[in-house]
């Protein structure tokens, strides 16, 4: 397999995709505990089609471990991913590099009106709220455009969001300061169902894709909005 190889895969939580490999979910759940582990049962989903495209050992799926901040790795030097979940959607992002390059990711699905100004207020600088609350039109897109890129940033490298407030948000020059974080690339989409941003360290040229109808559809001719890192 080539190396350097980046990958953005997302899909419906829709139990067709996995239900005939899992034990049946427990009907005694709360709904909001069956929607995650519908998406964690997605996730698995995902990455298990990618590590079955690159030929990559499935038992390392079957060892996850996690950092002590709870991110998840598996025991490959050369494979980093992340995964975020929202609503009835799910993204995972995989890289495959010789000398693990760091990713992160994270997807919006709004389903509810959050108070946006007040979430602004408590983290971002007031250069960046000017920025962000100069159009009222577009306070939703600017809103998730402020939040998703934190976590993606911070998620790369498993840095609870509690150092919201540690991520330099420059919106004019498109670009972002953190020390949680190598230098690297950070794409932010609007145009998809849902809000969907992803951090990625290297050179790799992104590739994404729709898992729809027992395929990986590859998204092309949507552009992202695109901000260098450190």
């Amino acid at each position: 397999m080539k190396s350097d190889r980046l990958e953005i895969v997302f899909a419906r939580n829709d139990g067709y995709l996995w239900g005939k490999n899992v034990p049946a979910v427990d009907l005694t759940l709360h709904s909001r505990q069956i929607q995650k582990w519908k998406s964690r049962q997605t996730a698995r989903f995902l990455l298990t089609q990618l590590f079955e495209k690159y030929q990559l050992d499935l038992n390392l799926l079957n060892n996850i471990q996690k950092t002590a901040t709870g991110r998840p790795f598996v025991a490959d030097e050369r494979i980093d991913f992340n995964i975020s979940h929202s609503g009835d959607w799910v993204a995972v992002i995989f890289s495959y590099s010789e000398g693990k390059k760091a990713v992160g990711i994270d997807i919006e699905h709004p389903q509810k009106t959050r108070r946006y100004k007040a979430l602004l207020d408590y983290y971002a600088s007031e250069t960046e709220k000017t920025y962000l609350l100069k159009d009222p039109a577009k306070l939703v897109e600017h809103f998730y455009l402020s939040w998703c890129l934190r976590e993606a940033i911070l998620k790369s490298q498993g840095v609870g969001m509690v150092k919201l407030r540690e991520v330099c948000h420059s919106p004019i020059q498109k670009a972002i300061a953190c020390e949680y974080c190598p230098t690297g690339t950070l794409h932010f989409f609007s145009q998809f169902p849902f809000y969907l941003c992803y951090f990625f360290e290297g050179s790799a040229v992104p590739e994404i894709s729709q898992y729809h109808q027992g395929n990986l559809q590859k998204i092309e001719k949507i552009l992202p909005l695109v901000y260098q890192v450190n």
